[in-house]
């Protein structure tokens, strides 16, 4: 087996040329210098110059991303009208105020519970409810994300009632409804019915998603006085969607989930669910960084009782999922994307 050039302490045969004779005598006082011992050692050193040298003329794709994939991954812009689902003791709401993610004003948090019950299962939820309504979030209580319209109590007669709901919600649109880490509460312990029951609650919320969002397109055309509906039904009509271009601010009608990674999260399907419900597909993805929501605690459904496995020790992902271009009513609007974990 032929000797490896630059081990130390012998020296390589001397080839023709000066040049070469100056570089053999460079690499063997480089490894003297740097007190380079054994052939693994100066081979690590020499691909490690060589690496540099190439880095030198181009920089690499990984080189370039890096730094912006060590920043986390937020799903929502200060702009963006929010609105969450299934707050529980409203800890998150309050980390991404805390930290100006969003604007208090343009934020709407609810919970299932009635706010009696919430200050029950989670006693320090009120003082944190109490400094959210101070600083102008929208704190709203028995909001059923598997039926948004009725729980917010809006009416499907937008002809005749699209100022009352706006009015009723205290906007003409939102951007983004968000559900973290979605869970029924009933602790069925077989698996199988466990995962059926959770896609039943995932599908029931994309699809009240949706009726929501047509919904307040509608009311916002009715109350523009662009075009008149009595439905959202009738969002499919011929000159919807040349109405619909021409109003000032657009509705992006964006659904996020946060999920822990693993099973049964990963049985749920949650992508085949969006695609199947409503045709929407994943816009983006990204690990859920628990560091970027300071304060926020993910509590149990029932109680506060931590889960079985600590929550921020786990891995979670954050899915971003908006309507497919090849649907029908598709979205007109094009957000902004963000080169994390793209599908």
């Amino acid at each position: 087996m032929a000797k490896h050039p630059f081990k130390e302490n012998k020296s390589p045969k001397l080839g023709k040329g000066r040049l070469k004779s100056a570089l053999t005598r460079y690499h063997i006082e480089t490894n003297t210098k740097h007190g380079l011992v054994g052939k693994k050692g100066v081979e690590g050193k020499v691909k490690s110059l060589i690496k540099d040298n190439n880095n030198n003329h181009t920089q690499s794709s990984s080189a370039i991303t890096r730094p912006y994939l060590n920043k986390p991954f937020i799903p929502f812009a200060p702009s963006d009208h929010l609105l969450l689902v299934g707050e529980g003791d409203f800890s998150f709401t309050q980390s991404i105020v805390n930290a100006d993610y969003v604007k208090p004003s343009c934020t709407w948090a609810t919970s299932l519970d009635s706010e009696e019950d919430v200050y029950k299962k989670y006693p320090h939820a009120r003082e944190i409810i109490e400094s959210l309504r101070f600083s102008g979030v929208h704190v709203i209580f028995k909001i059923d994300a598997t039926q948004l319209v009725s729980s917010f109590k809006l009416s499907l007669n937008v002809k005749k009632q699209a100022n009352r709901n706006v009015r009723m919600l205290g906007t003409d649109h939102i951007d983004l409804i968000m559900f973290n880490f979605p869970h029924t509460g009933k602790g069925i312990k077989d698996i199988a019915r466990n995962i059926i029951h959770h896609q039943k609650l995932i599908y029931s919320f994309f699809k009240s998603c949706s009726e929501f969002f047509n919904l307040l397109d509608a009311s916002q055309l009715a109350t523009q006085k662009v075009y008149d509906v009595t439905t959202p039904e009738t969002l499919r009509e011929p000159g919807f969607d040349k109405a619909l271009a021409s109003r000032p601010e657009i509705s992006k009608k964006r659904i996020a989930l946060a999920l822990f990674e693993g099973e049964p999260y990963d049985s749920w399907q949650v992508k085949r669910l969006a695609r199947e419900s409503i045709g929407y597909k994943v816009e983006r993805s990204g690990r859920f960084a628990w560091e970027a929501f300071d304060g926020y605690h993910h509590r149990r459904t029932n109680s506060m009782k931590n889960t079985t496995k600590i929550a921020h020790e786990r891995n979670a992902r954050l899915y971003v999922f908006e309507k497919a271009v090849n649907s029908d009513n598709r979205d007109l609007s094009e957000p902004g994307r963000v080169d994390i974990d793209d599908e």
